[in-house]
């Protein structure tokens, strides 16, 4: 299977190539010394190209790290590629980079549609985007997914139209040649995306609302610009600063916040691992142990200081970690658990599969939820299971327990009682888009699953560097 640092490179290497031929061609061409071309043009081209390589070379930077869990990311995403191909279309419709080929006027005019609808698509795009950074409702995001492609709609059937009747011997009709009308089109949605940011505003920084309001205006303004002056080309130009802009203050923002979720997450399991009365009951446990049995007591000790050192090293610990590091720990944990209770705890642990990635302090505090809330609420005790398995799409982590099981339904009020429950299925949805499923009934036991995609497994392995 292509992980996707190898998909990235094998699908934008080709579009810089083609950059880089179209650049050196249109020099060519400006030091043929055209006269029928304004030098604006070729300036304008020139940038075109350039910003081409600048949103191509960002795609790849976001798309190598894999910084796509959330659908406004995804969105972004899709943004940066269509710009990019929105200048390509612009710079081919002045024949850049295709002159003197077989199929040129067919790509010409394949540039100039693309360069001319692009625009209705981007403004779709980022009224999307705009709407799942603030609330991604999926209710919400569908009714305006129709709104704005309503809105747009008109102006991309006229530049398809504009296809079949610029080449009508008795009527030829283009839309480039009424740019007063395709620009009407386009300030219908900019108004309406406007609007959507003016009526989200509580929702937004003001910084954040400026930004999404100053990428409208300048792009708008950008198109004035090009009608005003002919032959210049601006609003895609325009529109790739500005999502460099949006990338740089809005989408890194909110990596950082990201990270210092996961580092608030963190601080957060471990100290809910490393409470006064579990503590106090491992010490006088081996208390006890150092005048009966020395040497089981040097043996709790020696589990006793590797549980405190993998909870503490948690903190600096951001990446996640191999599943036999994490199984470790938790054998650490149940020898003290052990320790305490006897042969009224029983641990069944099968781990053919092992080589998959999860966030560290991921299966402990569910094997601790599996002891405390499961068997030990038992009158005699019972057993803890541990599996692991794989499926052609998934690796799959089961913690089962024999317990005295609880209602689902409840589960909204038990989530207090249940060490780290949330925090756990929030750190594996972050870190490695993992979910956790919880299956339980009364008296009967309950089981615990956790579900890792393999995909996200492999690309882990390549961009995390675990397999180097």
């Amino acid at each position: 299977m292509m992980n996707r640092k190898a998909t990235v490179y094998l699908i934008t290497i080709p579009v810089l190539l083609l950059i880089l031929q179209m650049f050196f061609e249109m020099l060519a061409f400006a030091c043929r010394g055209n006269s029928d071309v304004r030098l604006i043009s070729l300036i304008s081209v020139a940038m075109e190209l350039l910003c081409a390589l600048l949103t191509c070379s960002v795609f790849i930077s976001i798309a190598r790290n894999g910084h796509q869990q959330r659908l406004f990311e995804k969105l972004f995403l899709w943004m940066l590629a269509w710009n990019t191909l929105a200048l390509l279309g612009d710079a081919v419709s002045w024949r850049t980079g295709f002159t003197g080929i077989f199929a040129a006027e067919p790509a010409v005019r394949i540039g100039s549609f693309i360069s001319h609808s692009s625009g209705y698509v981007l403004m779709v795009l980022f009224g999307i985007y705009l709407l799942s950074y603030i609330n991604e409702d999926p209710l919400e995001l569908k009714r305006f997914l129709v709104l704005f492609i309503g809105l747009c709609a008109d102006g991309f059937l006229l530049v398809v139209m504009s296809q079949f009747t610029a080449s009508d011997p008795q009527y030829p009709w283009d839309i480039s040649d009424h740019p007063w009308v395709a620009f009407f089109f386009m300030m219908v949605p900019t108004v309406m995306i406007s609007a959507t940011i003016l009526h989200f505003r509580k929702k937004l920084s003001n910084r954040k609302a400026l930004i999404f309001l100053f990428y409208e205006v300048i792009c708008a303004a950008s198109v004035v610009a090009e009608i005003l002056i002919g032959g210049l080309r601006l609003y895609y130009i325009t529109s790739a600063f500005l999502l460099i802009l949006i990338y740089i203050d809005i989408q890194m923002e909110h990596e950082k916040e990201k990270e210092q979720e996961l580092m608030q997450q963190r601080i957060s399991m471990m100290l809910s691992q490393i409470q006064p009365h579990f503590l106090f009951n491992v010490l006088v446990s081996m208390k006890s142990l150092c005048r009966i049995d020395p040497e089981k007591a040097e043996m709790a000790l020696v589990n006793f200081t590797a549980f405190l050192r993998v909870n503490l090293n948690t903190l600096t610990n951001s990446e996640n970690v191999p599943f036999e590091r994490e199984l470790e720990h938790t054998r650490h944990y149940l020898h003290l658990e052990k320790m305490r209770y006897g042969d009224d705890l029983s641990v069944t642990i099968c781990t053919p599969v092992t080589e998959f990635f999860l966030p560290p302090l991921t299966l402990q505090p569910i094997v601790e939820n599996a002891v405390h809330h499961g068997v030990m609420q038992r009158e005699r005790g019972g057993t803890v299971t541990i599996l692991t398995s794989g499926t052609e799409r998934e690796y799959l982590i089961t913690v089962s327990d024999n317990g005295v099981g609880f209602d689902p339904g409840g589960l909204v009020r038990l989530k207090n009682d249940h060490v780290g429950l949330a925090n756990v299925r929030e750190r594996l949805r972050i870190s490695c888009g993992g979910t956790l499923k919880i299956d339980s009934a009364e008296d009967k036991g309950t089981t615990v699953t956790i579900v890792l995609p393999k995909k996200r497994q492999e690309e882990m392995k390549c961009t995390d560097g675990f397999l180097q």
